[in-house]
């Protein structure tokens, strides 16, 4: 894991992002994750982070994987970057390449926007989703691992997770739904389905792997990384 004065500045940045962060439940959080995933600048100060715990899981008669994400912030300063994403391609592939044939599913509970539009717009087998009929197998699963890890703050029919406790937002300013984001359907249909998202309720939402989807995702990187250099 982690040393203190990298978790330091992880709960830091945390905190920085979201109102009413609390460092304890952050650790606790911290702690059951095997991975973290971090985002330097030139100088190594920390400008973003992504913590995932994966595990295997029996969904129906298959056995599947399923990978979950948690806390995960980039700093302004860095919001267009790849490095992070591409640092969780990479994962999602390695895991897909231990057992080809098995179902990867990417869980994740999001009550900011960009996040959700990460997955809209690399897995396009995914729940919810406003342009295709979900996969009732999919449903089906997300209900299954967020009634397993949330209980009853999981609000099945309404996708939504509602927290007993106080619990962090999205501070206000830095990720608004205002002006021509609005226009993007993705983004439009999360504010509609999560309507409670910048009071820290959170969508979850799940999305099948397949290597065709890395494979683009890949591309896309490469691509943009290029073109940025020139």
């Amino acid at each position: 894991m982690i040393d203190a004065r990298t978790r330091n500045a992880a709960f830091a940045l945390f905190r920085a992002h979201y109102e009413g962060a609390d460092q304890a439940r952050f650790e606790r959080d911290l702690g059951e994750k095997q991975r973290v995933i971090l985002l330097r600048d030139h100088g190594g100060a920390l400008r973003g982070f992504s913590t995932v715990l994966y595990r295997d899981v029996r969904v129906g008669a298959r056995n599947a994987t399923m990978v979950f994400s948690g806390d995960t912030v980039i700093d302004r300063s860095c919001w267009g970057q790849k490095r992070l994403q591409s640092a969780f391609a990479g994962l999602l592939f390695r895991l897909k390449l231990r057992h080809p044939d098995r179902p990867l599913y990417w869980f994740l509970i999001s009550k900011g926007w960009r996040t959700y539009l990460l997955m809209a717009n690399h897995f396009p087998r995914a729940v919810p989703r406003w342009d295709l009929a979900e996969p009732p197998e999919l449903r089906a699963a997300l209900d299954l691992f967020a009634t397993e890890r949330f209980g009853a703050e999981y609000d099945a029919a309404a996708g939504i997770v509602r927290y007993a406790t106080p619990h962090e937002r999205v501070r206000d300013g830095v990720a608004p739904v205002e002006g021509d984001l609005l226009a993007n359907p993705h983004i439009r249909f999360f504010v509609e389905r999560n309507p409670g998202h910048a009071d820290g309720e959170e969508l979850a939402c799940l999305a099948q792997i397949r290597m065709r989807d890395l494979a683009r995702t890949a591309a896309g990187i490469a691509w943009k990384r290029i073109a940025g250099g020139r």
